[in-house]
């Protein structure tokens, strides 16, 4: 899978931009703040799936502009060369593939794919469980629209059973309600955690293989997803439990079991590595964890996804860069940084510019 063009219009500081990456490593080199964020921010958006800076598709066109967006991709995937056309105004964001209809830009899951590494991500293994759902959910969304299906349903549902929480108590009528809602969520909730758990058992094996690799085989990594349901996905144990949960959940006012309060626990030599593992250990875990991301997509897609690397080689020492450089092999990467030398010097990469939104090619 290649990215072969993209024109962008009216996104973000980038009024107007013609980008031809590299079939394989491409720099964009410019100061912090110039837009280069901003450039693979809308190469991901290529993917269908929301932005991965976690804003509103109201904050993506040019304030200054039109108030709509548009970004026009050439890519190359199962075999041919396609097109994709994303718009971004009023109405949220649309999309068409090879000139199709246009629908929600949501319904491009699995055409285009990316895997993203931002200096956001060193954060994973000690933020919240939050961070660590949304990274298995962005993921998830751009290989199985079934998922993406599931979970959008389930936060419809969840969002509206929180607000009838609010009320619950002093409204007898409401525990029906709740009920209804209880039963919804507890099938959706099954699926959720099936696609979650399967995700995970790849993941912690093609991440483990990326550490060991790392960290010379001297340390251990592995996994776990936590649910608050459970170990048993069937929708009739998971209703039990949501059910069981009523009590606490009219005490606090909100849902407190499902899908939406689960974890991934990383361990290091078997101990949680958020509390025990070392700076390094901890960064040498996020990056077999992106790794291994991109492996599940090349599994299930059969062709490598395009590796968006924003700024992160900066936040790595030198063993951790080198190693990553050298797993780019065969992958179209995308890289931003402040100082290109570095990666030029290991991969021969093209090198292209961005300041003030403006982007050039260097010759």
């Amino acid at each position: 899978m290649k990215l072969i063009s993209e024109k962008i219009k009216g996104f973000r500081n980038i009024e107007s931009a013609e980008f031809f990456p590299s079939t394989s490593v491409t720099v964009i080199c410019g100061e912090n703040g110039q837009g280069k964020t901003n450039l693979l921010e809308s190469i991901f958006l290529l993917t269908g799936a929301k932005s991965f800076r976690h804003v509103k598709d109201k904050e993506l066109p040019d304030k200054n502009g039109s108030g709509q967006a548009s970004l026009d991709s050439v890519f190359f995937a199962e075999g041919r060369r396609q097109e994709i056309r994303v718009t971004i105004g009023n109405k949220g964001r649309t999309a068409s593939l090879n000139r199709g209809s246009e629908k929600k830009a949501s319904e491009l899951a699995g055409k285009f794919c990316c895997v993203v590494f931002s200096p956001e991500h060193l954060e994973l293994v000690k933020g919240t469980p939050a961070e660590r759902r949304r990274f298995i959910d962005t993921a998830l969304c751009q290989i199985s629209p079934g998922y993406l299906s599931d979970l959008r349903e389930y936060t419809r549902l969840l969002a509206q059973k929180n607000a009838l929480l609010k009320d619950a108590r002093n409204i007898s009528a409401a525990y029906d309600m709740l009920d209804v809602y209880d039963e919804r969520l507890a099938g959706t909730a099954s699926s959720i955690v099936t696609y979650r758990r399967s995700f995970s058992s790849e993941l912690e094996i093609l991440a483990g293989e990326a550490y060991s690799s790392v960290s010379g085989d001297r340390e251990v990594f592995s996994m776990g997803y936590l649910s608050t349901t459970g170990d048993d996905d069937d929708p009739f144990e998971i209703h039990r439990m949501i059910t069981a949960s009523r009590g606490d959940d009219l005490r606090m006012g909100y849902s407190t079991v499902g899908p939406h309060r689960d974890d991934l626990e990383l361990r290091i030599n078997g101990d949680p590595a958020r509390v025990y593992g070392s700076q390094g250990q901890q960064r040498t875990a996020v990056l077999a964890l992106k790794l291994a991301e991109a492996g599940i997509f090349r599994n299930k897609l059969g062709e490598e996804p395009v590796l968006l690397l924003d700024d992160v080689l900066s936040e790595l020492d030198g063993s951790r860069q080198e190693f990553l450089l050298r797993r780019l092999g065969g992958s179209q990467a995308i890289i931003t940084c402040c100082d290109p030398n570095f990666i030029e010097r290991e991969t021969d990469a093209d090198v292209w510019k961005m300041h003030g939104g403006i982007l050039t090619k260097e010759e």
